[in-house]
């Protein structure tokens, strides 16, 4: 069980600075080095909280900086997803190409909510610039509104993902294919458990969040690390294991 857990992680033991070079010259790649510190910024917040530091302290000097990296990497993550949206909207007519009704149904509502989303936050962050008035929402309500989109849209993926586990069954020639299946669907579940609390939709604890999303930022990083040749076995050491 424990290496079950484990597994996923292991390519960040491999890491080296060549590789974190690589992660870096990436958009895709510095924008979840970033979300990792958010969150791990985030989990500070909640942890400290839970000891009650005194005013002037040096727990409540950590507690403050780590919640000004917190926000001002949300405010600059929000900044760069800006086009985001464009792949994904071109994405949902070939949705329809799907022949099995209820993964074409849980395909289209995961990519239709998720651009919501995208768009949503765009209007939220304008009217935090003040380049849009307020209205009925302000630019933090707008953001909010739009995170309970991303939450169905991750809400949605879970029940993709379990239906998929439930097509493959116990084919042993795609046990990978599950284990992934297994991940991916862990991931939109923490996903979910982050939205909720951000959009205010159910809150839980900063702490909580915070290792949930640094949970999340991990498997996002090792997506975006450098494939590696898979490793040659010495003759030897088959012989040896005969």
């Amino acid at each position: 069980m424990a290496d079950a857990l484990v597994k996923p992680f292991t390519p960040l033991l491999d890491v080296n600075l060549a590789d974190f070079n690589t992660l870096c010259t990436k958009a895709e790649g510095r924008d979840k080095l970033a979300r990792f510190c958010q969150y791990l910024a985030r989990a500070i917040v909640g942890s400290v909280a839970y000891l009650h530091p005194t005013a002037g302290s040096l727990l409540a000097k950590l507690e403050g900086h780590a919640r000004t990296v917190m926000v001002q990497l949300a405010s600059a993550r929000r900044t760069h997803r800006w086009c985001k949206e464009f792949p994904v909207i071109q994405s949902i007519p070939k949705c329809l190409d799907i022949k099995d009704p209820i993964d074409r149904l849980l395909e289209l509502l995961q990519k239709v909510s998720l651009a919501t989303f995208m768009i949503t936050d765009h209007i939220g962050l304008l009217k935090q610039w003040k380049i849009l008035s307020g209205g009925k929402r302000s630019g933090t309500g707008t953001i909010q509104l739009g995170l309970k989109f991303f939450c169905f849209s991750n809400a949605v993926a879970v029940l993709y993902q379990l239906k998929k586990i439930k097509d493959i069954g116990q084919q042993e020639e795609k046990v990978e294919q599950r284990r992934k299946c297994y991940e991916t669907a862990v991931k939109h579940a923490l996903l979910v458990l982050q939205t909720a609390h951000l959009s205010l939709l159910y809150q839980t604890h900063d702490a909580i969040v915070g290792v949930a999303g640094i949970i999340t930022s991990s498997m996002d990083i090792i997506g975006q690390l450098p494939a590696k040749p898979p490793q040659k076995v010495h003759p030897d050491a088959k012989a040896a294991t005969k």
